[in-house]
């Protein structure tokens, strides 16, 4: 786990130079309802985080810790990151994952196969839950850097972020 946790740590510092070079009207800026701005894209990152923060803890905990899953729209809708400063959310998704990679970093090796139910046809195991948060946020990475037309730009649907 200790690479993912410095590749963790490395993208985050390399991205957060990068996102607040972003205005706060363009991280905003939202010209299709139906899509999510970058403050929503970087809004769900931090849920990603948080809730996935809550994975890793409890499955060194228990062998297996049933049924984990959120309503990713639900998060993000609730906590109105269209309405926060575009510097918070940025601090925010960036100490979170600072935290994160400390965590990950240190995970009991034991409890690396211990599972957890995510929606899929079987259950994820701890190296998989970690090993695909770090994909999953390289991939919205991509989505917010790459430059996107909205229109193509999808919602993740995994429940696994």
């Amino acid at each position: 786990m200790h690479s993912i946790a410095q590749q963790l740590s490395q993208t985050i510092e390399a991205a957060r130079v990068r996102l607040l070079s972003i205005p706060d009207a363009e991280a905003g800026a939202k010209p299709y309802a139906d899509k999510w701005s970058l403050k929503e894209t970087l809004g769900h990152l931090i849920d990603s985080a948080a809730n996935n923060h809550q994975r890793i803890v409890r499955m060194q905990e228990k062998a297996d810790i049933g049924l984990f899953e959120y309503e990713q729209m639900h998060w993000v809708n609730s906590q109105h990151y269209q309405q926060e400063a575009w510097p918070q959310v940025v601090e925010l998704w960036y100490r979170y994952n600072a935290h994160l990679a400390f965590i990950i970093d240190r995970v009991d090796p034991r409890s690396l196969g211990n599972t957890c139910d995510i929606g899929y046809a079987k259950p994820a195991t701890l190296t998989f839950v970690i090993e695909d948060y770090l994909r999953h946020l390289n991939h919205h990475l991509d989505q917010i850097f790459g430059g996107a037309d909205p229109r193509t730009r999808q919602t993740w649907e995994m429940r696994v972020p």
